[in-house]
């Protein structure tokens, strides 16, 4: 009974202890690789999160000049219709000017008396004009004044001067423009009126 039998439990702890370290380094192994594998999957969230909004960004930039060039374009048609109705208007002026300017000389053909002519006809405002010329006599210049109202164009001139030089009067006249012809210059002329209103 003294006699026990001794086992020796020495290699099976060491076995025992091997295993439990391997575990350790399989549960280890298992916990780094799963980490490893969740950075790397927020990684690439990340980056396709980055990459989705870089295109985003890209398209945006386009569209944005997209949207400069059509503006760019607009305002180049906006400043291309402001000259064409500015050069329109200009056309419109000058027709009233042509037209003003032939009622103007033919009322003045009517008016001037024999042995009286103009030697100048220049435009003081846009409605008024000075005239010089040379005549005869003071009887000439004075018939003359009488004879312009009647022409329908002119108001009543005023004389500003009249001098005699040698063996004529040299005189001045200032003569201002009906409305009624400013009016039907307008009636005439209606291009210009819209061009106004266009703008």
């Amino acid at each position: 009974m003294n006699n026990l039998i001794k086992i020796n439990l020495l290699p099976y702890r060491e076995e025992m202890n091997k295993r439990k370290q391997q575990q350790f380094k399989t549960l280890m192994y298992g916990a780094v690789l799963t980490g490893v594998a969740a950075v790397a999957a927020t990684y690439l969230f990340i980056d396709n999160m980055i990459n989705k909004q870089s295109e985003k960004n890209t398209l945006l930039e386009i569209s944005i000049a997209h949207l400069d060039t059509e503006l760019s374009e607009i305002q180049k048609l906006k400043q291309e219709k402001d000259a064409f109705l500015i050069k329109k208007n200009k056309i419109g002026e000058l027709q009233i000017k042509r037209l003003q300017a032939a009622k103007i000389l033919d009322s003045l053909n009517e008016a001037v008396p024999g042995s009286t002519y103009l030697t100048s006809l220049d435009a003081v405002t846009a409605d008024s004009y000075r005239l010089s010329g040379r005549t005869s006599s003071d009887n000439r210049v004075a018939a003359m004044m009488r004879a312009m109202p009647n022409t329908g164009i002119f108001k009543q001139p005023e004389l500003l001067s009249i001098k005699k030089n040698n063996s004529h009067q040299e005189f001045t006249l200032q003569a201002t423009l009906q409305p009624i012809v400013k009016a039907a210059e307008s009636k005439e002329n209606p291009a210009s009126g819209n061009a106004q209103e266009a703008n």
